[in-house]
């Protein structure tokens, strides 16, 4: 049975954040439900609801795209609406800023963690090469 490939740890990030943040934008909804209900906000139910679950369906789904390249480009724009919503609830808007400066970390360490993996795969990969270099050379002297 071989191991499977490990997985690269932007992916995993990505994936993690926006999870994550789809979780967050769910409680934005019922605090911003929860605030028009005592009349601190007016804001429209088709709205409320229609458009916070459609954004929490959105970060789920922009989640499980993480591995095409436009998944990321669905990342980055969906981190806007988290951000525009400060308009509404101006805690939301620092969720939401918490939230893109996870994205941006998460989006830096992934790359730098697949990074140094090549690179120490490479190098495994040339250790092994010169092992068997090696062998071949001692088990040639022996024959001699």
């Amino acid at each position: 049975m071989s191991a499977r490939p490990q997985r690269p740890a932007t992916l995993i990030f990505c994936q993690a954040v926006l999870a994550l943040q789809s979780l967050a934008a769910f409680f934005a909804v019922l605090v911003l439900w929860g605030l028009d209900r005592a009349g601190e906000v007016d804001l429209s139910g088709g709205l409320l609801w229609g458009g916070g679950l459609g954004l929490v369906v959105a970060f789920g789904y922009a989640a499980g795209q993480q591995a095409k390249r436009w998944g990321r480009w669905l990342g980055w724009a969906l981190q806007v609406p988290m951000l525009l919503a400060g308009f509404i609830e101006p805690t939301i808007a620092i969720i939401g800023g918490t939230f893109l400066l996870t994205w941006i970390i998460g989006l830096r360490l992934g790359k730098r963690i697949d990074r140094e993996r090549a690179e120490r795969a490479a190098a495994e990969a040339d250790a092994e090469a010169d092992a068997e270099a090696d062998a071949e050379a001692a088990a040639d002297g022996e024959q001699a």
